[in-house]
């Protein structure tokens, strides 16, 4: 068993915090005599001397205090998570919950997850933040997300996946488009005209090894991060566009009309999965999003 406290840890950081023992004192309202006390018990147990003492001019972290400071901070921190995950388990979900969502995904999941969390779960104050694929992914292994939601393409080691629904691509013309009246289309039809790209890390790739497989190199003349303006330069008859996620109108931003084509082509669907880490700390908060988010789906659109 370790021979120091977290307390005693507590007074350190403390202490380094506000350079003088009266001013950590003050701010963990003990008195002086009990702070000076508790960090001489812990050098005694540590055999170090972890703050030189100035006179007249408070105290300082010595060498080995300067070393041992910011592992005295990780293990407060992680004690302090330890004793809110404890609280969190078996209880209802209360509190904020950070979810990061893909942001091409965003506008078809988002809106239907809040209002599902708000009737189940009022107490729970779901954070949302839209980010890339990549970043998405970092924020699950860092710990800025305690969920998130997006494509499995693309999906970064120590990044636990479950799916939620699929998405199968279509083709998205003008309504002035020769094959704007027909239902479903082969993709080699669109061989010659002119592409409209959702250029995005992964996405792009999606689409290329699409346009590939059906045996013919798509002759890209513009690229957006975003869907909405792709359908809209589609829609003002600029190109024709490969895309998964669909609105619920046939309607650009700017009020001019598409058409969504099927794809006979036999293209796998892009999965949407709810997103964890593998080292995560699961908490009722995050388990009543993810419970919430099976049930989300953008069939109705």
């Amino acid at each position: 068993m370790p021979s120091y406290t977290l307390r005693q840890l507590e007074y350190l950081v403390a202490v380094a915090e506000y350079g003088s023992v009266s001013g950590a004192a003050g701010s963990l309202h003990v008195s002086q005599s009990t702070l000076s006390s508790g960090i001489s018990e812990m050098e005694r147990a540590l055999n170090l001397q972890l703050l030189v003492r100035h006179h007249a001019k408070g105290v300082s972290l010595s060498l080995a205090g300067e070393r041992l400071i910011v592992k005295a901070r990780t293990m407060l921190d992680d004690a302090e998570l330890l004793e809110r995950d404890a609280r969190d388990l078996g209880s209802a979900p209360i509190g904020a919950v950070s979810i990061g969502v893909y942001s091409v995904i965003a506008p078809y999941v988002v809106p239907d997850l809040l209002a599902r969390l708000a009737v189940s779960h009022p107490d729970l104050e779901a954070k949302i933040e839209e980010v890339s694929l990549p970043i998405l992914n970092e924020g699950i292994i860092s710990g800025r997300f305690e969920l998130g939601i997006g494509y499995d393409f693309g999906r970064a080691s120590g990044v636990n996946v479950q799916r939620l629904f699929d998405v199968s691509a279509h083709i998205v013309v003008s309504s002035e488009h020769d094959l704007a009246n027909a239902k479903s289309i082969k993709l080699k039809q669109i061989a010659n005209d002119d592409i409209v790209l959702l250029d995005l890390p992964y996405s792009r790739d999606y689409f290329t090894r699409a346009f590939s497989g059906a045996g013919f190199e798509p002759q890209i003349k513009y690229r957006s991060a975003s869907a909405e303006l792709v359908r809209a330069l589609v829609a003002r008859n600029l190109g024709v566009a490969l895309l998964n996620m669909r609105p619920a109108s046939n309607t650009s931003i700017d009020g001019f009309e598409f058409r969504i084509l099927e794809i006979q082509d036999n293209i796998p669907p892009a999965h949407v999965v709810a997103m964890t880490a593998d080292n995560g700390r699961p908490t009722s908060r995050m388990e009543a999003v993810r419970e919430v988010a099976k049930e989300l789906s953008v069939q109705d659109h």
